[in-house]
């Protein structure tokens, strides 16, 4: 009698082990597509904003470069009749890229990506930029907290024709004194001395670090205009 049963156990043993097994596999199979599919979206995400991004970074990395290396401030600092744009376009830059980041973070935050690699490099090297403005370790001078940046990323944010973009120059000129005067006002010392310039640095080198990242193939943007400023001087 025992016997006659074990063929009838097997059988039903074997049946419950393939259900489990198949469970396990269609759990992980399901888990894969959805881990695909958070990744395609990160990197369509990226992609979309690849180019106004790069753009920014290059623009901000190009005009520190000019301050630590080419003396811009000196050259067009006051009494320098356009002492003031100078000082209006350094900010449209910084403000720039803020806004084209916190439009990346809205857009993705909510995404999960462990494999989109090209994704992931360019937010961790966003989250180094963020850390090294908002840190003390260079002092308090161009010290900018991330609810900070955040906030000048969201004030820079505008929809034209359905699409989310970066307000441009011309009406970040009009409003300069106005929505952005109190930041202006913080920054207008910081910029035009020298203690923040170790800061200015290492967000440069960071930012050329970003360009060269959505721009891997080097279609915009060549080695020879991502110029690293020195990151220290021999002493006098």
């Amino acid at each position: 009698m025992i016997a006659a049963s074990t063929p009838a156990w097997l059988g039903f043993a074997s049946g419950v082990f393939a259900t489990v097994v198949g469970a396990v596999v269609a759990v992980r199979q399901t888990r894969l597509k959805a881990s695909l599919e958070a990744e395609a979206r990160a990197e369509e995400v990226l992609a979309r904003y690849r180019e106004p991004l790069a753009a920014a970074a290059f623009d901000l990395q190009s005009r520190l470069y000019n301050i630590l290396e080419l003396q811009f401030f000196d050259n067009f600092g006051e009494p320098h009749p356009r002492s003031e744009e100078a000082l209006r376009t350094t900010l449209f830059r910084i403000a720039q890229y803020f806004g084209w980041s916190e439009i990346l973070r809205r857009d993705i935050q909510f995404l999960s990506f462990p494999e989109a690699e090209n994704t992931q490099r360019v937010i961790g090297l966003q989250r180094k930029i963020a850390k090294c403005f908002l840190t003390d370790d260079y002092g308090e001078e161009l010290m900018i907290w991330a609810d900070q940046q955040r906030a000048i990323g969201e004030l820079m944010i505008v929809e034209e024709h359905g699409k989310v973009l970066c307000m441009g120059y011309a009406r970040f000129r009009k409003e300069c004194d106005g929505v952005f005067a109190q930041w202006r006002g913080q920054l207008r010392h910081d910029l035009l001395g020298e203690a923040s310039h170790e800061r200015m640095r290492e967000v440069q080198h960071l930012l050329c670090k970003l360009v060269e990242t959505l721009d891997e193939k080097r279609v915009r943007y060549s080695a020879e205009e991502l110029k690293r400023a020195e990151l220290s001087r021999p002493a006098a």
